[in-house]
């Protein structure tokens, strides 16, 4: 896996990007006006006219420069300009969408007109009517839709399989068998039933991942399991998804790494962290930012001022 690093322009506002491996090493020298994380072998970078193309991870250009903006491949699919391209470069679906997710389970949600919502199939063609004002993707059989400023959940088929009965703060994706919804001002989690499993007793809630879930209380976070027991009190003042057991925590106002059992694996020393990605985890302190593994081993700082390069959100949300 490579990852993207930036470099000042002197004398400018402007950074250049290139791309380390996991070792550290400078292996796609900064050269670019904008890049993107790999994905499916992929990457997409900018030049310094504004077009976009996607490399391979040697550097060499797989597909050429005539799109515009960043995007990532999902399910063989890259959501870019409007439409859809395969690893090819050909559209599968022509740019028709001001408004489109990523493929998830073979659906993406898209728009015509940037207020309503559907979903799409991989051809482009609407297999749930375009009715909705938000949605997420699709997660274990179904996706939370947003109707009247109220959340439900729909299956593949378009169906209302839970009633939009929960307020618009929060909806998650399913994980585990259970998705975070707000109800009377609170949080809690509901199976496919739309039956509550864990109350809604939180400020906030952050889907399941690794059978751990992010929640808040009093203005604090901490994190339960899908009995809805809290392994680690809400004691954080910030908290982020769980990878390879290891998951960025910041308290006191400083930030480090943490366990399932909320031990510190990486002292809390940076003024914040990010998840990691693959091998690497971001790190900032002050104006630089930093790679560090997951032993804690810093391979790669940022000249001072650098562009935070942040790993990529999960589609899952």
């Amino acid at each position: 896996m490579l990852y993207p690093i930036s470099v000042p322009v002197p004398n400018s506002e402007d950074n250049l990007f290139g791309y380390i491996n996991s070792r550290g090493i400078v292996v796609i020298p900064p050269s670019y006006a904008g890049c993107s994380h790999f994905s499916e072998g992929k990457a997409a970078v900018i030049n310094r006219d504004g077009r976009s193309e996607f490399i391979d991870f040697s550097g060499a250009p797989a597909i050429p420069f005539i799109f515009g903006g960043l995007a990532s491949f999902h399910e063989g699919l890259c959501q870019i300009s409007g439409g859809y391209i395969n690893h090819n470069g050909d559209w599968l679906i022509e740019p028709q969408f001001p408004i489109a997710s990523p493929f998830s389970g073979g659906l993406a949600f898209a728009s015509t007109n940037g207020e309503f919502f559907g979903f799409i199939d991989s051809k482009g063609k609407f297999v749930v009517r375009s009715a909705y004002s938000r949605c997420r993707s699709f997660s274990e059989g179904l996706a939370a839709v947003c109707v009247d400023e109220h959340w439900g959940y729909i299956d593949r088929a378009g169906e209302l399989r839970i009633p939009s009965v929960f307020e618009k703060k929060r909806a998650t994706g399913f994980s585990f068998g259970l998705a975070g919804v707000q109800k009377d001002g609170r949080c809690g989690f509901i199976d496919p039933k739309g039956s509550f499993v864990i109350e809604p007793k939180y400020e906030d809630v952050r889907p399941f991942v690794e059978g751990r879930a992010c929640v808040q209380l009093n203005g604090r976070w901490g994190f339960v399991d899908t009995e809805g027991d809290e392994i680690v009190p809400c004691k954080f003042e910030e908290f982020s998804r769980f990878n390879g057991g290891m998951a960025p925590a910041r308290i006191d106002g400083k930030a480090g790494f943490i366990s399932e059992e909320g031990d510190w694996l990486i002292e809390p020393s940076f003024d914040r962290c990010y998840g990691f990605y693959c091998d690497l985890a971001v790190v900032r302190q002050g104006r630089t930012y930093s790679y560090v593994r997951r032993n804690g081993q810093i391979v790669w700082t940022s000249q001072p001022g650098a562009r935070v390069q942040y790993p990529p959100p999960p589609v899952l949300i």
